[in-house]
């Protein structure tokens, strides 16, 4: 299997009239098509590197966001998920883009869906891949304070490259066989565990309100309410992380959302083994 290449990777940050600084990375053609890339949980910018390599060969300028609190984000006490799509349009802004895509994974998604909800005019389209459904009431409540409890514990574990990667390697024997055999493909685990580290590097605080936010019932803006009409879903039946259930009654509360199921894949397989495919469609 060919190495799963990231380009260069091109770390940078704004800082905004109130203080607080926004860190991103950019791969791919400069002059491309933009997709901006919302990390899962806990990650960072990094993560997007799971699409650079398809990103060059497509031409697309890809740009991978820290939500506050991770990675070169300043933290933002308070924050609500439908307050990240002003922080897109300022990055925007900033970088003279008028339209762009955006793509969420894992617990990127809502924040996709935030872009769809509240700035649809600024979206060209709009991708959620193994994207969070809605939990139930009891996972709710627990999401509340598990993050704040299980991230400071985990910390340690991922303080560097190295640790992260060993670590992953303890947890991947416990994932499903195409997540175990995507984490393998050279490349992979050293993105995976960068994202980690660097999520985490600030400290915990950023990680575990995040992990609050994405675990609500309630991300702060109405589903229905979605009239932007080029949404897309991807989601691995297999996946273990992120029930397809959940995911089939989110697309339920979505007036325009055209999803596509895999039998065969699980959660991280679905973009390690279809980035090409995604991309293509969302651009």
């Amino acid at each position: 299997m060919s190495k799963v290449s990231s380009g260069p990777r091109n770390d940078k940050t704004i800082q905004f009239q109130d203080g607080r600084t926004l860190g991103y990375a950019e791969y791919g053609n400069a002059d491309g098509k933009v997709l901006f890339y919302f990390h899962g949980h806990p990650s960072s910018r990094i993560e997007a590197r799971f699409l650079a390599k398809q990103s060059v060969r497509a031409g697309i300028r890809l740009i991978g966001m820290d939500r506050p609190g991770m990675g070169l984000s300043s933290y933002v006490a308070g924050r609500s998920i439908s307050d990240w799509p002003t922080d897109v349009e300022r990055l925007a802004d900033k970088l003279h883009i008028d339209r762009f895509s955006v793509v969420g994974f894992s617990g990127g998604g809502p924040y996709a869906l935030a872009c769809a909800q509240r700035i649809p005019e600024r979206l060209i389209t709009c991708g959620i891949i193994s994207g969070v459904g809605h939990t139930s009431p009891f996972l709710s409540f627990l999401s509340m304070w598990l993050p704040w409890l299980l991230l400071p514990m985990s910390k340690r574990r991922f303080q560097n490259q190295e640790l992260a990667e060993q670590s992953l390697e303890k947890f991947v024997a416990r994932w499903i066989e195409p997540d175990r055999k995507a984490f393998q493909i050279p490349g992979i685990s050293e993105i995976m565990a960068a994202s980690l580290v660097e999520a985490l590097r600030p400290g915990t605080k950023g990680a575990a309100y995040d992990g609050m936010l994405i675990g609500q019932q309630n991300w702060g803006f109405p589903l229905e309410k979605i009239n932007f009409s080029k949404i897309y879903l991807w989601h691995g039946e297999l996946d273990n992380q992120i029930s397809v259930s959940s995911v089939r009654l989110l697309t339920e509360r979505l007036a325009h959302c055209e999803a596509s199921y895999y039998p065969d894949e699980g959660h991280l397989s679905l973009i390690v083994n279809h980035a090409s495919d995604i991309l293509e469609t969302l651009l």
